[in-house]
């Protein structure tokens, strides 16, 4: 019995020697790779074992992460492997998250660089948005409009309520922030953000179908336009603006050019009955095309005029004085408010005829980027 007892113990404890050599040697190599590589041995034991070895060439923290963490996806692995890591909770549980709905490592980089981690389950909840990763970079992205940009961009029918809506139309990352910084994303006159007085008074205040003037607005300092290049004595501009405008006709003058004011200031009453006759004229989706509601016209500020040529008539693409005024109308601090093209975003039909005074330091500003005032605005 001893000597079988013995004989057994000859055959089973080479074979225990063996085998705790052989363990201890997975365990030395699997230690002396996590040392090199600085990866945990459990990730180089998952490494191994789906053979991804290459990956050991290159250390990834959010790689590392994902596998001590329990929540690594194989389906994901080129996305741990190119995303930066970030000390936050859940980061893993929100890289997984972003990679389900389709951001690319890129994608999730970009977001982790200029999200607040707290508003990421914003993108979350709504579906991929490809132009993401591009506008969140941008200077003028606010993080706080971050949900009305997912679905301005993945909206296909936007500015769908726009008088002038262009269907099919796409829009670039500059686009969407632009839009949705400027309110295109909401109804006109569904904003009612009713502008003080103060704020009213400033030259480069904006009026449009967001902004809204109180109806017993005046501007503190209106002057009338000199009489020989106006239609009528009731021309009146706020002093800096009519200045400006005597000054810009007095130099068109000298080049042939005549320039004349035909409507500048309206009082909110003013405006008021001028709306309600085009609506009883044209109906009412016509006249909003190209007819302020009162409180909502430029020209109540005593910045804007509606400029005519030197057969009294309003200024037409076609005259010269159009083409003078696109050239030089912003070295006297006037733009062009409602371009052609560019009915979608500023809600009015193309005006050749109406100028709206900013100064010439930010209308040469306006002039240059080829941008309305609107997007100017919503940028800069």
């Amino acid at each position: 019995m001893l000597k079988k007892r013995k004989k057994y113990l000859l055959i089973i404890i080479p074979f225990i020697i063996v085998s705790i050599i052989y363990l201890n040697y997975n365990n030395i190599t699997l230690y002396l790779k996590s040392i090199t590589t600085g990866y945990n041995i459990k990730a180089i034991k998952v490494f191994e074992e789906n053979n991804l070895e290459n990956k050991i060439n290159r250390y990834c923290e959010t790689l590392d992460e994902a596998i001590i963490q329990n929540k690594y996806n194989p389906k994901f692995i080129n996305i741990y492997y190119y995303v930066n890591y970030q000390d936050i909770d859940n980061f893993i549980d929100l890289v997984n998250k972003l990679a389900t709905i389709g951001y690319n490592a890129n994608d999730i980089n970009a977001i982790f660089a200029n999200i607040n981690p707290k508003n990421i389950p914003i993108i979350i909840k709504n579906s991929y948005d490809k132009n993401l990763g591009e506008y969140i970079k941008l200077d003028y992205f606010d993080e706080e409009k971050l949900n009305r940009y997912i679905n301005f961009s993945n909206n296909k029918e936007k500015l769908s309520y726009s008088i002038f809506y262009v269907q099919n139309k796409t829009y670039n990352a500059k686009d969407i922030v632009t839009f949705v910084n400027a309110n295109l994303d909401k109804e006109y006159y569904s904003n009612d953000i009713i502008l003080t007085d103060e704020e009213s008074n400033k030259i480069n205040v904006l009026v449009n179908k967001y902004y809204q003037l109180e109806s017993t607005f005046v501007p503190k300092d209106l002057t009338p336009i000199e009489s020989i290049y106006a239609r009528n004595d009731s021309q009146l501009l706020q002093k800096e603006a009519a200045t400006a405008f005597n000054q810009m006709c007095s130099d068109a003058k000298l080049e042939n050019i005549k320039l004349y004011s035909g409507s500048a200031y309206r009082s909110y009453e003013y405006q008021s009955k001028i709306y309600n006759e085009y609506i009883k004229k044209d109906g009412l989706a016509q006249a909003e095309t190209y007819s302020a509601r009162p409180g909502y016209s430029e020209h109540q500020l005593g910045l804007a005029v509606d400029i005519m040529n030197s057969n009294w008539s309003y200024v037409n693409k076609d005259d010269i004085e159009y083409s003078w005024l696109i050239t030089n109308a912003h070295k006297y601090g006037f733009i062009l408010r409602y371009p052609e093209n560019k009915e979608y975003i500023t809600g009015y039909m193309f005006e050749p005829w109406h100028y709206r005074y900013l100064g010439i330091e930010l209308a040469t500003k306006v002039y240059n980027s080829g941008l309305t005032y609107d997007e100017y605005k919503a940028r800069y």
